[in-house]
């Protein structure tokens, strides 16, 4: 445990081992209550999930580090965690946490600030010499993720940022049930949607079903549908595509996550499409505050007739005007195909890099900013 300070800012690094995070839970989530609600996703179960089920194989070793900023009184007003992976033979230390939404972390609104400077400089009196900082992929959409790469970028002559694809984000959203018909009826589009719907009732027994937060068996049964689903989608024979429900530690990582913090806290939506009783399409989501995060929307191509996608879609809609959701965040990729769901690219995408104390982490940051080394650099670290 080392301990850094800032004005009135006190930063404690705690380590964890093997797939544990360090037992501060309690403190967590007294800080989260107070944060921003965009923040409100990074609780103590979305790393604890994390690091135990995804943040432990491949290239992650399981190893975490956990950086806790604490105010005159002791009160803890941010938590900045970091997970260890090797790239190249080498040890990096990353924002941990799942990709959809991009990686954050915890910070008070009215002490961001000085948080991100106690931040900064704790994390470099910390990098040892062989040492790497990723963090990303992130945006600095927000002020404490602005200022923390500020603050590094004052204080580090060795970080070097790569500009990922932007965040692709739906303001449209209907404020009520009445704009919400008001949509549907104006769209020829959406008027379309509800009549593959009408057809697939028609040809067959169908149903859409609403989990709302569910727990034990029911969200079993409904992870497994998800997982079914994705297996007959593009993404089974996809190079490029990122599955979310296939592998067995994607599905342990959402059970618990969903168990212990998505439910009890409200934030989770799943609509699945039933066809003759098979899954077909589904549609998850997470919600913190007035945004939700699309997290995947998929389906079983071979009911690809039905546009299940755009039924689902509408769907969630609907839930967002009768909740007050104001924005649906959809994630990077093709802002064409996502257009047509009302996205615009938003906050720019960014992954910036610390390299190692000394003159060789200072020479390969100078030898970056190289078009040619720093084109090859981004694909390697984006890939």
């Amino acid at each position: 445990m080392t301990a850094s300070d800032s004005a009135s800012i006190t930063v404690e690094i705690l380590e964890g081992r093997d797939g544990a995070l360090p037992d501060i839970r309690e403190a967590w989530e007294r800080c989260i209550a107070d944060a921003p609600e965009h923040q409100q996703l990074f609780g103590y179960e979305w790393y604890s999930a994390w690091i135990r089920h995804l943040g432990s194989s491949g290239p992650w070793t399981g190893d975490s580090r956990i950086l806790v900023a604490h105010d005159g009184q002791g009160a803890v007003r941010g938590i900045l965690p970091l997970a260890k992976r090797h790239t190249f033979r080498l040890p990096f230390w990353c924002l941990p946490g799942y990709y959809q939404p991009v990686r954050g972390f915890v910070c008070h609104e009215a002490v961001h600030e000085q948080v991100c400077a106690a931040f900064a400089r704790a994390l470099l009196k910390r990098q040892g010499w062989f040492e790497f900082y990723r963090f990303g992929p992130t945006d600095t959409a927000y002020p404490e993720r602005s200022s923390l790469l500020e603050e590094l970028s004052r204080r580090c002559r060795r970080l070097v940022r790569f500009v990922n694809k932007p965040t692709i984000v739906a303001h449209d959203i209907p404020a009520s049930t009445q704009e919400y018909e008001a949509m549907v009826r104006e769209h020829s589009s959406m008027k379309r949607v509800r009549s593959y719907e009408r057809r697939m009732q028609r040809e067959g027994e169908s149903e859409i079903r609403h989990y709302c937060n569910p727990q034990g068996e029911e969200l079993r049964a409904m992870l497994e549908a998800c997982g079914a689903i994705e297996r007959k989608s593009w993404l089974a024979t996809s190079k490029s595509g990122q599955p979310r429900y296939m592998s067995e530690e994607s599905l342990r990582f959402w059970e618990q996550v969903c168990a212990r913090q998505l439910g009890p806290k409200g934030q989770l939506d799943v609509w699945v499409v039933y066809f003759n009783r098979q899954p077909i399409a589904f549609r998850f989501t997470l919600t913190s505050g007035s945004t939700r995060y699309l997290i995947a929307n998929q389906y079983d191509e071979e009911f690809a007739q039905y546009r299940a996608g755009w039924i689902l879609y509408l769907r969630d809609l609907l839930n967002c005007a009768e909740r007050g959701v104001r924005a649906i965040d959809m994630g990077s990729g093709d802002v064409h195909y996502k257009s047509r769901w009302g996205g615009k690219e938003g906050a720019e995408g960014t992954d910036f890099l610390i390299l190692p104390p000394g003159p060789t982490g200072y020479l390969a940051a100078r030898l970056m900013h190289l078009d040619p080394v720093y084109q090859r650099a981004r694909r390697r670290l984006t890939s």
